[in-house]
């Protein structure tokens, strides 16, 4: 049996006009599988107990199973753990508000199982690759935390498990069903897609005129000094990467936002001298963000270290916006949770 959620509208509208249906009908079943976020066929009530028998027969609607959850007691944020149904596990964060806008209601999903990008900071790095999730099991990520919060978020952003690049085309799909009009109905403005630095991929999105918004995860201005913290940077230079923006983006009607991460040793005055020149050329917005304490002996940023920090880089012109670290209690970085059931049942 496949996943229906893995079809895209026209996709499943093949299938549909191949058992004799009309194509409202597939119209009607994104409706009941997105936004009115059904977890059976049989609650399909105006399809007639044939069609619903037949989806059935043929098609499993949520390929994720509910593991854990947990809610912090600090900001409210709230993290799931989701069994696949070959017994892997990823994970997805609930964000009632990340310091960055107050209305904002952030669903942040996972892309592969484990990850292949070996950065140092990162948890999930330490569980490995092990594969791509489908287009179903990124959706029904959106469609589990909807349901066990019981509010609809209003933002996406591919950056928990994963290197959404190296899973392109099922994460794209996925992003186009959320922004359908029938689907999530979610503005592309309001789905952001994060890299670590895959040039050829960041190449296409930028060549195919993607609308949804691009974040780069750069994390240091030093090359030597990324490398250690960001193998990609051997493969895939953020100075080749740079150039291609400069080249590129400014023709795009994207947002670029860069992602970094504070360390104890990366926001020096020079840090913030070189973030301007290497991107002089191109309109960016800096996403701020201090090391999660994790099973990392990285060092953490002082509060006054980040305070002068930021103040060379008003000086500079910079947009800036600091995005809390949330759920410090309840193991809030991706890959925490999931790497601890992975050790557990291991044991």
């Amino acid at each position: 049996m496949e996943f229906i959620k893995d079809y895209s509208f026209n996709e499943l509208l093949e299938v549909f006009t191949a058992m004799g249906e009309k194509e409202y009908r597939v119209r009607q079943l994104f409706n009941w599988i997105y936004e009115k976020n059904v977890t059976s066929f049989d609650e399909m009530t105006n399809f007639s107990k044939d069609l619903r028998a037949r989806l059935g027969e043929k098609f499993i609607l949520s390929p994720l199973t509910p593991e854990d959850r947990l809610l912090s007691e600090l900001d409210g944020t709230e993290k799931f753990l989701f069994r696949t149904h070959d017994d892997q596990f990823i994970e997805s964060v609930f964000l009632r508000n990340d310091g960055t806008d107050e209305g904002r209601l952030t669903i942040c999903i996972s892309s592969q199982v484990g990850c292949p990008m070996g950065c140092r900071f990162c948890e999930t790095a330490k569980i490995g690759f092990i594969r791509n999730l489908s287009p179903g099991e990124i959706l029904d990520q959106v469609c589990h935390v909807r349901r066990l919060t019981g509010l609809k978020n209003n933002n996406i952003v591919f950056m928990g498990m994963g290197e959404p690049f190296h899973n392109y085309d099922n994460v794209l799909k996925a992003a186009d069903i959320m922004n359908y009009t029938f689907g999530f109905h979610i503005s592309v403005r309001k789905i952001t897609i994060s890299t670590s630095g895959i040039l050829p991929a960041i190449e296409r999105y930028i060549d195919e005129k993607r609308l949804y918004n691009l974040a780069l995860s750069l994390n240091d201005t030093l090359p030597e000094k990324r490398v250690v913290h960001m193998p990609v940077e051997k493969k895939y230079p953020f100075e080749k990467i740079a150039k291609l923006l400069e080249k590129k983006f400014p023709a795009s009607r994207n947002r670029l936002t860069i992602e970094y991460i504070m360390r104890g040793d990366n926001i020096s005055a020079d840090d913030a001298h070189r973030l301007k020149k290497m991107f002089k050329h191109v309109s960016i917005k800096l996403n701020l963000i201090p090391l999660n304490p994790g099973n990392h002996t990285l060092p953490l940023p002082g509060e006054k270290e980040i305070e002068n920090f930021l103040k060379e880089l008003e000086i500079m012109n910079i947009p800036v916006s600091i995005r809390k670290s949330m759920g410090q209690d309840i193991s809030g970085a991706c890959g925490q949770l999931s790497g601890k059931k992975y050790r557990d049942e291991s044991c």
